[in-house]
């Protein structure tokens, strides 16, 4: 579908700006095509912001309440409203006038911005947006429904009545098409001597018994500590494990690893290592993707992040992405980091929680405040961490039931591109119940059924980034220099 956008005549910069940003972002997700003012003769649809627009022109139009207008980034959303139509349910930032379609525009914009939390002045101990005081944790929405996706889906559902004979429902773009997953896994531990791993293990059964409140896995853990040292196998060396079986199930994975210790909580170990070296050319040589950890005070110092990113490279590495240790990040911080330091990617916005930070169950470039304009950069919204299902105090039987409900969201809303965390630690039940691990295979057999295609973050920005090219989000020379889909020997075949 063409589509143009068109502006009430009393709408300021920063309304367009915003609104454009969301309009590119729905076109992009739903392959629309933008057309500009100079074409707009020959577009298929209209939206207009104001009824004196609506006069002006013959093709179909759909008027959007004009509700937006610009705040302080210091004040927080509106609180949310319910609205229904068509047997489907959602929340509003902006209550529509009585009979008149809602701002869906805005809409989207007010998830994918995050717009609400810079108003968040609050930190937790690690200096952290506390999930309880996010828009979503103290309005008690549910966090697995992808509020901007579904505002998206209203939008495309009242444009398609205005044009009779285009086909609605799921979009025929994203129908027969793979729903794609970035399987990633953040490496924060290493195998680092005897006494160091025992120690550890005994920490993680404290931790299962004290904060979790898991006498079995606790008891798991202690047993494990008592087998290494009588001589057993170290049960947090799973790296390569994991690597294996992912290569043996035909699905890509990227690896994030840290490159600089400055905290107890960075990794133990070091990047020049030759062993840990050696598994990082190992992931390379698999097929896997090698990519940056942001430690723990990465974000504190201007240049830190590039300054990691410099010190992988340094070792003979090309990473392309960041992922923040300890989600340790607030986004004026994270934005400008990323983009100077010319990542393609990064996967940070999410929660320890299940489910979609952002309302985005697909990749975007942040908006970027400061700037005024979509980031450099595209964003793969972290939707689940395996930890969290621990920590949520659900039952074991019902953590996969959790996981499965949000990929289905994500599935029934657009093409994908979230991303799932699974530790290497969580395998092996050295740290996290057994069940843990096993959720992670089940959920790779059953990808054939539910027509999911496991990828490293670098191969989704392969096969997605033209999308957002083409509507303008992205600049042209954007990941010119990695190789193209069609040359790329995929791991992430369905099935």
């Amino acid at each position: 579908m063409r589509i143009h956008l068109e502006f009430s005549p009393e709408q300021g910069h920063l309304q367009r700006v915003r609104l454009e940003y969301a309009f590119a972002l729905f076109c992009a997700i739903y392959r629309h095509e933008k057309v500009a003012t100079r074409q707009a003769g020959s577009a298929d649809m209209r939206i207009v912001y104001g009824p004196s627009s609506r006069q002006s022109c013959s093709q179909p139009t759909l008027e959007l309440g004009n509700l937006y207008r610009p705040r302080s980034i210091r004040e927080p959303a509106p609180p949310p409203k319910q609205f229904e139509r068509n047997a489907r349910s959602t929340v509003l930032f902006y209550s529509p006038i009585a009979g008149a379609e809602p701002d869906w525009l805005a809409e989207i914009f007010e998830w994918v911005s995050c717009a609400d939390e810079y108003s968040i002045v609050g930190r937790d101990a690690q200096g952290r947006i506390d999930f309880r005081d996010s828009y979503i944790g103290r309005n008690r929405l549910d966090l697995s429904v992808p509020y901007a996706a579904v505002a998206m889906r209203f939008l495309e559902e009242a444009l398609c009545q205005h044009l009779p004979g285009y086909p609605t429902g799921r979009r025929s773009q994203m129908a027969g098409t793979s729903h794609l997953v970035v399987n990633t896994h953040d490496v924060d531990i290493l195998p680092a001597g005897y006494f160091r791993s025992l120690y550890r293990l005994a920490k993680y059964s404290l931790i299962s018994l004290l904060v979790f409140n898991s006498a079995a896995s606790a008891a798991v853990q202690a047993g494990k500590a008592l087998s290494m040292a009588m001589g057993g196998p170290n049960p947090l060396d799973q790296s390569p494990q994991l690597l294996r079986g992912e290569v043996s199930k035909g699905v890509g994975a990227t690896y994030f690893l840290i490159a600089r210790q400055r905290h107890r909580r960075d990794a133990n170990y070091r990047i020049d290592d030759p062993t840990v070296r050696e598994l990082m050319h190992t992931i390379e040589r698999q097929g896997m993707e090698v990519a940056l950890h942001g430690s723990y005070n990465s974000l504190d110092e201007p240049g830190g992040l590039t300054a990691e990113f410099k010190q992988l490279r340094a070792e003979g590495f090309r990473p392309r992405g960041n992922r923040q240790h300890w989600l340790r990040f607030t986004l004026d911080r994270l934005i400008p980091a990323v983009e100077q330091s010319g990542a393609l990617y990064d996967t940070s916005v999410g929660w320890d929680h299940s489910g979609f930070r952002a309302g985005a169950c697909f990749a975007f470039p942040p908006y970027n405040f400061a700037s005024e304009k979509a980031s450099t950069f595209l964003e793969i919204p972290l939707a689940v961490m395996e930890i969290g299902l621990v920590s949520a105090g659900t039952p074991p039987a019902d953590w996969f039931d959790r996981v499965a409900r949000v990929l289905s969201n994500s599935r029934q809303y657009g093409p994908g591109g979230i991303s799932l965390l699974w530790h290497p630690t969580a395998f092996g039940a050295g740290q996290l119940p057994r069940e843990i691990e096993r959720i992670f295979w089940k959920l790779i057999e059953q990808r054939s059924d539910w027509n999911d295609r496991w990828v490293s973050a670098l191969d989704f920005v392969r096969l997605e980034s033209e999308r957002y090219i083409k509507v303008g989000l992205l600049p042209p020379e954007y990941g010119s220099d990695i190789v193209a889909p069609a040359e790329c020997a995929l791991r992430s075949n369905v099935g």
